[in-house]
């Protein structure tokens, strides 16, 4: 009975053998597992990190952008205010030399007129005095 069977021999080697096998796929699958767990918490922790920065930066890109609005809304709103001021001299300037204008018209058209009426007024005397006098010749 000391004497194990060759079949009996064989069939433990191969058990040993699927044994060992299983062990090494179950520690090799264990040890890619371990991998894999690393790399996706080194892949998420690199992904946080590239989302942090791109937020950084998108704000800062906001800020400036904005700082850069400011400027020039401001530098707008002063040409703005330059311009409607210039614009308000203007206005005024030419409200008065209309006015001055419409003034030298009128004193212009009061002088016609009065001349005009002077000249009626010395046609009318030597028209009553040529009247006069025919009427003084057919009285004679």
């Amino acid at each position: 009975m000391s004497e194990i069977s060759p079949t009996t021999r064989l069939n433990q080697a191969k058990e040993s053998m699927n044994k060992r096998e299983v062990f090494e796929l179950r520690k090799l699958e264990n040890q890619k597992e371990q991998e894999i767990r690393t790399t996706q918490e080194s892949s998420k922790k690199e992904v946080d990190r590239i989302k942090k920065d791109y937020e950084v930066e998108v704000s800062r890109m906001k800020n400036e952008n904005e700082t850069k609005l400011v400027k020039l809304r401001n530098s707008w709103n002063k040409k703005l205010t330059e311009e409607n001021k210039r614009y308000e001299v203007t206005l005024a300037d030419l409200k008065s030399n209309q006015k001055d204008q419409m003034s030298e018209i009128k004193l212009n058209h009061e002088d016609q007129v009065a001349r005009q009426e002077a000249k009626h007024t010395e046609y009318l005397e030597k028209a009553k005095m040529k009247f006069e006098q025919e009427k003084n010749k057919l009285e004679a």
